[in-house]
């Protein structure tokens, strides 16, 4: 009842008053009680004086019965209203009865009097001299001579009824005591109204409170279960209801995870079935779902909540993002309906839950996508490491192999000279650390080709892992760089039989190579497909292109036009490519700049049969005294090497056996000797500083086809035959040197020569 309708309840009442005061002032013919009158009239206006908005809730109730008792001279008076729960009359307030006595009466609504003025919503009285039609079970326990009864309204409907009787005095109830009575219960209207107010903001304090403790329990970080554990036990206070259920997932077939409270707290999920009809309405709804009484719907095949007793439920579906992801189920084991508060708070319940249901979600994905990452910044990182590995061993072996080379030639130059054992012993101890050192730069350079035969890798992955890695560069390089767009197609292409660490390291040299040629910006393309029998892969940038003249050198190893850079990113791929039984090409991208990079590999189980042992692999280390008989053959001998203590090892080596022997420092010198004729043997060194071995190989067949070409390296095995054999090297000798393997080399290379 509003504060209007108050109003204008009590001016309805003073109008009524000043009706009765002018009615008993006209009245004639009739004894007049002047005394009588003015009192009832100051009890009217003390009545409504009385503020019962502004009263603690049973204050009124007290002051009611109080005033019934004494006005209307009443032996027993009493407030009965409506439980809620139980849909009967109990009382709330009383006068002339024993505590224990009223508070153990209970009254159907349509029972005896006070019953009756509830179902019927008007005014009775009892008359015990008359002989009542209807049993009254009440009168029957508290005997009356007269009674009456009228409604107590709250908000437009019956809420109570109030009672006054009369045991000693059975003079009937006058116009007065009627007035009297139904002001009073107007009286308790307002207190009932009021404290119904004070209870529904109570319960709203309580919820709110209910719904801010789960929002500082933190519930995007804990796990789903735990998440709807704790909005099941909110629903059930919430609600005043015994018990709750709270499923994740989108519908009855697809629950992922559920939790339960009261008499619902053991449910598991193989209790939930995809044809539950209740369920299914639940999660299919738009809204709300109220159910008053299950009992009542006689399913076809009872479902949970029939199973499990439950009579009331209200099914609130949980949306996150516009997609169902839970539903909230609130049960009680006898029927009921959900005021609007409670369907409000669980509302707001289910909205909490799947929030946190979402958030906790993407924190899982996020974390998976997080671990997902760091494995593959793991492999990138190893590759990484293998390929800095391979560059540091590389230059670790260019700059020592010399070093150790020409101590093990000298030394070995000198035992044989030695005149006496204690200088013999001596050099055989140089010699021995100088073998050692060799080996462990063998062993250095090798941790980064570990042998891979046999092992199986997907060219699409270590692509997307290489490509992964190149961006990953790009962005803590963008400042020193212009921007460059990635786009990789990779197409799912058959395995390869190659070792994934190597592969990863030259895919990752061919990226490197392509970004470097764009240091202004570009586009680079990345796609993967299986072709001819195998898996390709091609990349296409749009950089500066590889100038015609370098191009026949761009495989050469330590080749390089980048200040800073050892030359061995494409000597490495290539080695990798040729080994697995592929092959890698080079061209310009189309008519415009830019270069396109083609990798081919066979599918795992097509790779022909590893070739038998060649002269590239390295000699067996001989005892450190062995002699060897000197050269059948001698012949003219020009040494191309730029350091100058190998370069005088090994012209002491073959002059001590009888041949002509000339030395120059670089690759021009050389071939201009060549050019004056009378040389039989080109010795050369890899690593030139103007250009490669192999490219001055090539140059000497061009120029004199006769004259045979020995490669002197400490790559050894790490350079594919079929690369030494198109450079035009007739023979291999591997770094550190040894004069009889030196003779030994030139001796083969003058068999191997052809007439000119």
């Amino acid at each position: 009842m509003t504060g209007d309708s108050v109003r204008a309840a009590l001016s309805q009442l003073g109008d009524v008053l000043e009706s009765l005061r002018e009615r008993l002032g006209d009245e004639s013919g009739q004894e007049r009680q002047p005394d009588r009158d003015a009192h009832a009239l100051d009890i009217f206006q003390e009545i409504l004086s009385v503020p019962p908005l502004g009263l603690p809730p049973a204050k009124p109730f007290a002051l009611a019965m109080y005033r019934v008792s004494r006005l209307l001279a009443s032996d027993r008076a009493g407030l009965f209203v409506l439980d809620d729960t139980t849909g009967r009359l109990v009382p709330r307030s009383g006068r002339g009865f024993r505590r224990d006595d009223l508070e153990s009466v209970v009254l159907d609504p349509g029972e005896g009097l006070v019953g009756r003025v509830f179902a019927e919503k008007r005014m009775l009285t009892y008359d015990a001299a008359g002989e009542p039609s209807v049993r009254d079970p009440f009168a029957e326990r508290f005997p009356m001579r007269q009674g009456i009864a009228v409604p107590v309204r709250t908000e437009g409907e019956v809420g109570g009824v109030l009672f006054a009787g009369r045991q000693e005095l059975g003079a009937p109830f006058t116009t007065t005591d009627v007035l009297l009575l139904l002001v009073i219960a107007d009286r308790v209207g307002s207190s009932l109204v009021h404290q119904r107010l004070l209870e529904r903001r109570g319960d709203h304090i309580a919820h709110l409170r209910e719904l801010r403790g789960l929002v500082d329990a933190n519930l995007p970080a804990r796990e789903p279960r735990e998440i709807l554990a704790r909005a099941s036990d909110a629903a059930c206070r919430l609600a005043g209801v015994r018990g709750a259920l709270a499923l994740a997932g989108s519908a009855p077939g697809h629950i992922g995870v559920l939790a339960g409270a009261g008499l619902l707290a053991s449910v598991g999920l193989e209790r939930v079935r995809a044809d539950d009809d209740v369920l299914v309405e639940g999660f299919g709804g738009d809204g709300p779902v109220a159910i008053r009484d299950l009992q009542a719907r006689r399913p076809m095949r009872p479902g949970l909540f029939e199973e499990e007793g439950i009579r009331a439920a209200l099914l609130v579906p949980m949306r996150a993002r516009g997609h169902v992801v839970g539903l909230l189920c609130l049960a009680d084991p006898e029927p009921r309906d959900f005021a609007p508060e409670e369907i409000e708070s669980a509302l707001m319940l289910a909205a909490l839950t799947a929030g946190a249901l979402e958030t906790e979600r993407q924190l899982g994905e996020s974390r998976h996508a997080l671990a997902e990452r760091d494995a593959e910044q793991a492999d990138l990182g190893r590759g990484e490491r293998t390929r800095v590995l391979a560059a540091f061993g590389a230059g670790l072996t260019r700059e020592l192999h010399p070093v150790f080379a020409t101590l093990l030639g000298r030394a070995q130059l000198l035992l044989a000279r030695a005149p006496n054992d204690p200088l013999r012993e001596g050099l055989v101890a140089l010699e021995e650390a100088a073998w050692r050192g060799t080996d462990l730069l063998q062993r250095v350079l090798g941790l980064a080709e570990a042998d891979q035969r046999g092992a199986v890798a997907e060219l699409p992955v270590i692509t997307q892992e290489a490509v992964s890695f190149a961006r990953a560069r790009l962005r803590a390089e963008a400042e020193a760089r212009g921007a460059i767009e990635m786009s990789a197609d990779l197409g799912a292409t058959p395995p390869v039989e190659a070792g994934a660490t190597a592969l990863r390291e030259a895919i990752v040299g061919l990226v490197q190579n392509a970004v470097e040629a764009m240091p202004t910006g570009g586009t680079l393309s990345v796609r993967t497909r299986g072709h001819d029998g195998g898996a390709e892969l091609v990349l296409v940038d749009t950089g500066e292109g590889i100038p015609p003249e370098i191009r026949p050198r761009i495989f050469d190893p330590f080749f390089t036009t980048r200040p800073g850079h050892l030359g061995l990113g494409l000597t490495v791929a290539e080695a990798v490519v040729l080994r697995a039984g592929g092959r890698l090409e080079v061209e310009r991208a189309g008519s415009g700049s830019g270069t396109r990079v083609t990798l081919w590999l066979p599918a795992a189980g097509l790779r022909p049969p590893p070739a038998p042992p060649s002269e590239a692999a390295e000699p067996a280390r001989p005892p450190a005294t062995a002699a060897r008989p000197p050269a059948a053959r001698t012949g003219s001998v020009l040494v191309v090497e730029d350091e100058e203590g190998i370069r005088t090892e090994v012209l002491d080596t073959l002059m001590a056996v009888g041949h002509r022997v000339e030395a120059v420092p670089d690759a021009d010198a050389a071939l201009a000797r060549l050019g004056q004729g009378g040389i039989d043997v080109v010795l050369t060194d890899l690593a030139l500083r103007d250009r490669s071995g192999l490219h001055l190989a090539s140059a000497v067949k061009k120029r004199s086809p006769g004259t045979a070409v020995v490669l002197l390296t400490g790559w050894g095995r790490r350079l594919h035959e079929d690369r030494l054999r198109e450079s035009g090297v007739d023979v291999m000798l591997v770094k550190p040197l040894q004069p009889d393997r030196v003779r030994e080399a030139v001796a083969d290379a003058l068999q191997l020569r052809r007439p000119a």
